[in-house]
């Protein structure tokens, strides 16, 4: 699809071709530039999901005028470094937000296709594009300017947004959308991101109780995407000068932990829990870090029981809640099973799904 990128009040339209690369590169090319991809249908959820966005985009353009070195974002390589890859970024970074609002059948909010059929408007495409202006004036901050890019395309959601997530580096998602169809939590477009988007997605709920400075919370249990998902959540704390809040639930089970069987000491078993924590930290995060020199004040926090209700208490008072795609143990098929549609659900704040490299 080809686009333009617009002012506010002058919407581009896509045709039916698949993304170009006008979004953008991605703080991976020199972290220098960066899209924010986020779903918009009018919606109180959708709302809420472009001001975060908003915000977010503020915070990370800030990281980088500071001098802070992005990379992705600001968080921590492998190898110790800053950003994606472990290296150090410098000058100015610019962050655009793609706000994008289908039109096709199905897809369409409700409301565009009821103004559609009012005297005096021109058909779903005037209404659709009054309702994509509205929603990101309703989301503007006038004392942190972000550019914001308004789009309408013809293809269903799930499909335009899953290739516009190709060429960014977060997707932003309201949990429920304004058309009827989408509405079940199987086969909306937020599961449908959830499951296939290869960037971290983002999904919020309208009606949260602000938390600005509030921890960043990561459930962790020893698996590779946790390690990525600690990574990624130590650099959103960076960029929100916020504490990290490094959560790992923990059940006396058989073979829970190498070498660990039901019927050890309650002690023995918090232990085992307690050096997993400590290897996922080590893995993510380097030492300069941890001993909180150069990033976010670090919080481990190790929870008996099961994993939905740890985070659950965990996230109170939080900005954001950070997992992993899949997990093992403590966060065993976090995406597929009831403790990613718990989290999401019942979270009292957005909720990122991060997928393993």
């Amino acid at each position: 699809m080809s686009g333009t990128d617009v002012d506010e009040g002058a919407v581009g339209r896509e045709g039916q071709t698949g993304f170009g690369t006008g979004f953008g590169t991605g703080f991976g090319d020199g972290g220098r530039t960066g899209v924010i991809v986020v779903g918009v249908d009018g919606s109180p959820d959708s709302d809420e999901a472009l001001r975060w966005a908003v915000r977010e985009a503020g915070a990370r353009s800030a990281l980088g005028a500071g001098g802070g070195g992005t990379g992705a974002h600001g968080g921590y390589g492998e190898h110790g470094g800053n950003g994606e890859h472990g290296g150090n970024g410098a000058g100015p970074v610019t962050v655009t937000v793609t706000a994008l609002m289908s039109e096709a059948p199905g897809s369409c909010p409700d409301a565009v296709t009821a103004d559609a059929a009012l005297p005096g408007v021109r058909g779903v495409d005037a209404a659709a594009e009054h309702a994509l202006v509205a929603a990101v004036r309703r989301a503007r901050d006038p004392l942190s300017p972000v550019p914001v890019v308004e789009r309408l395309v013809t293809e269903s959601a799930q499909t335009a947004l899953l290739a516009a997530a190709e060429h960014a580096d977060l997707l932003v998602v309201g949990l429920h959308g304004q058309s009827r169809r989408h509405r079940f939590v199987l086969g909306s477009v937020s599961a449908d991101c959830l499951h296939a988007a290869t960037v971290p997605v983002v999904v919020a709920r309208a009606g949260y109780r602000a938390h600005p400075g509030g921890p960043v919370v990561v459930g962790v249990d020893g698996s590779p995407e946790s390690v990525e998902a600690l990574r990624w959540a130590a650099g959103e704390a960076r960029a929100h000068r916020a504490p990290l809040r490094v959560v790992h639930a923990w059940n006396p089970v058989p073979f829970a932990y190498p070498g660990v069987y039901t019927g050890i000491e309650p002690d023995t078993m918090e232990k085992a829990a307690e050096a997993v924590l400590d290897d996922v930290l080590q893995a993510a995060l380097p030492g300069s870090a941890l001993a909180g020199t150069d990033g976010p004040v670090v919080e481990r926090l190790l929870m008996p029981g099961g994993p939905s209700a740890a985070l659950l208490a965990a996230a109170d008072g939080a900005s954001l809640l950070v997992v992993g795609s899949r997990g093992r143990g403590g966060f065993a098929e976090l995406l597929l099973g009831s403790t990613s549609h718990q989290c999401v659900h019942h979270a009292p704040c957005p909720v990122a799904v991060v997928r393993g490299r």
